[in-house]
């Protein structure tokens, strides 16, 4: 019961920021502009600030080795994920202009905001180093590959990305010195590390807030009649999050890294969907109808995943 009203304040949470930025669009408080603003912000600043004060851990040579093999098989279940995602889009014969979106909402979970907390709840603490690595691995395939199909998919021709420009980011440099700054046990001056902390903590309200300024032109109603919404959530809630228990099990002896791995796995849309969408021309209300739809009925989902792996 834990994790049901972990996920259901999160969800309250996550909700109250969408409507906030579905208002504020419908009247007219905002503007594209600011919109385009928002997005460069967010992926210049504010999310390289929560990497790096994800990695602000004491170093020992367990931990590493532990987060390393998270880090490993969490690699392993975002190929099949792909794969997965490729073979979805083919058989339910998704428009060329969705498929970026659609891959990317069928692969990459909100890992971060949803996860972090329900794995802290049930789990402790200490499920939360692990869950860094798992998300480093999130990283690693959401911010090159992830970047990639939205790019390739979207129709903002002059934002294509050459290989370079995908590994030389904000996200995927702030990545590498997290990391640097872990195994060297470097930690940042307390005025430093409370300005790097405040800045990644406002990350989840801004892109939630930006996906309700993309649904403001839309009807509600017409978010829960489009059934594709309900083909990437049972993908991403069910299926994929299954495979990983199946996989897991088989591998991990370890309890918790077994957890994080399998509830990492199980949360809805990442939020970062409707970001690169209206970054690289993606379609970012398709978007937007993922992330709300599957992050309404993970209130299901979780819980009973929670329950099987304990």
């Amino acid at each position: 019961m834990t994790a049901f009203f972990t996920v259901m304040d999160k969800l309250i949470t996550l909700f109250l920021y969408i409507l906030v930025g579905y208002i504020i669009k419908n009247k007219n408080i905002t503007d594209s502009n600011f919109e385009s603003g928002l997005i460069k912000f967010l992926m210049s600043v504010s999310l390289p600030a929560l990497v790096i004060n994800t990695f602000q851990t004491s170093y020992t040579p367990e931990l590493l080795k532990r987060g390393a093999m998270i880090y490993g098989v969490s690699l392993i279940m975002y190929v099949l994920s792909i794969i997965i995602g490729v073979l979805s889009g083919k058989l339910f014969k998704i428009s060329k202009s969705s498929l970026g979106v659609w891959l990317f909402a069928v692969v990459f979970p909100n890992h971060c905001f949803m996860g972090w907390p329900v794995m802290s709840a049930v789990f402790g603490e200490e499920a939360l180093f692990y869950a860094a690595f798992a998300n480093l691995a999130f990283s690693t395939f959401a911010y090159t590959y992830g970047v990639y199909i939205i790019s390739k998919y979207g129709d903002k021709k002059e934002q294509k990305m050459s290989i370079k420009s995908m590994l030389i980011t904000p996200i995927n440099v702030s990545i590498l010195i997290g990391i640097i700054m872990f195994v060297t046990n470097i930690k940042l001056p307390s005025s430093i590390a409370n300005a790097v902390s405040g800045l990644g903590n406002i990350t989840t309200p801004l892109a939630m807030i930006y996906c309700g300024m993309l649904l403001a032109g839309n009807k509600i109603s017409v978010v829960f009649t489009d059934w594709r919404v309900y083909v990437v959530s049972a993908l991403r809630l069910i299926a994929i999050p299954f495979l990983v228990y199946i996989f897991a099990s088989i591998f991990i002896n370890d309890y918790m890294v077994f957890a994080v791995l399998v509830i990492g796995h199980s949360m809805p849309v990442a939020g970062f969907c409707a970001l690169f969408a209206g970054q690289y021309g993606g379609d970012a209300v398709l978007a937007s109808k993922f992330i709300f739809v599957s992050t309404l009925l993970c209130i299901i989902t979780i819980p009973l995943f929670t329950l099987i792996i304990s």
